[in-house]
């Protein structure tokens, strides 16, 4: 089995090291070089590592040819284009979203550990996404960043969220903002949202919240640290010491992520991160949009 990777830039890259690495051989088209889905020669599976303003129209016309689809997140910009995405997938295609942290090992562990009742009931989830970054004019922060923190708060609670507030900022005189902050619940969780390319600390972590315990996942440091920090009898209390759980898989999460992919097509088993799960992100950025 070969596949084609259909974009060679930073993502595009860090995707042809991650197959080479699963030993999958790989045709890369290049756009920057005029080269396209035109410049396919047969029905291999493709994954689309182009911007994400160009993904809708990309997976539409893959899946007509034929083609099972790997597409970076996001799927699509709205649920009206994912909507017809949907419409084009054929019975039997495999469509699947890089919705990166999914596919994470931490979080399965950090599943296993609210599960337990290590920190009792959840009340609370609030994520971070921080960095300085190149300067954007036809995405935002919310399209490229925001996609990983809500696909982590849908994983962790299973429920869709309700967005109540939303705000953005624009510091540079961008077409696009360049700070998006939301909240609102999920059940009877409550969570928030900031993500931003124009911030001088770059920060990458979920924190989440329980009656009796606190989980920090942080993603840049590829740590969870569990401590049984919680409010007991009006008064704070803090966990002199933490648990800390490293990252110690052989394969990357990006590596790992690849690797289901590649299980799925061998097997025709649905990707775990597909349609549905790019349809609910799709209506949190909507109503996010909605209200900024």
């Amino acid at each position: 089995m070969h596949m084609w990777l259909l974009g060679a830039g930073n993502w595009g890259s860090k995707l042809l090291a991650g197959l080479k690495k699963c030993t999958v051989p790989v045709n890369v088209l290049d756009p920057c070089k005029g080269q396209g889905i035109g410049d396919i020669t047969d029905t291999a599976p493709v994954i689309v590592a182009t911007p994400e303003w160009q993904h809708h129209e990309q997976t539409v016309a893959l899946l007509k040819r034929g083609h099972d689809v790997y597409v970076e997140k996001p799927l699509a910009e709205t649920c009206e284009q994912i909507s017809d995405i949907e419409a084009c997938l054929q019975p039997g295609q495999l469509l699947m979203v890089g919705h990166l942290f999914i596919h994470h090992p931490h979080m399965a562990e950090i599943k296993a550990i609210i599960d337990s009742g290590a920190i009792g009931d959840l009340v609370h989830l609030s994520s971070r996404r921080l960095n300085w970054g190149r300067y954007q004019t036809k995405t935002d922060p919310l399209l490229s960043l925001g996609v990983h923190d809500i696909s982590i708060i849908l994983e962790l609670t299973g429920k869709q969220p309700r967005v109540d507030q939303a705000q953005a900022w624009n510091y540079s005189n961008n077409i696009k903002p360049d700070r998006v902050y939301f909240s609102g619940v999920c059940g009877e969780v409550s969570f928030d949202c900031d993500v931003s390319w124009h911030w001088p600390v770059t920060t990458r972590h979920t924190i989440i919240l329980g009656t009796a315990g606190q989980i920090l996942w942080d993603q840049g440091a590829g740590t969870i640290t569990v401590s049984g920090n919680r409010i007991q009898d009006r008064r704070a209390v803090a966990d002199t010491s933490p648990r800390i759980i490293n990252y110690n898989n052989s394969l990357s999460p990006l590596e790992l992520e690849l690797k289901h992919w590649i299980d799925c097509l061998n097997t025709r088993q649905e990707p775990k991160t597909g349609l549905l799960d790019a349809k609910a992100v799709a209506m949190v950025i909507d109503r996010v949009k909605k209200l900024i």
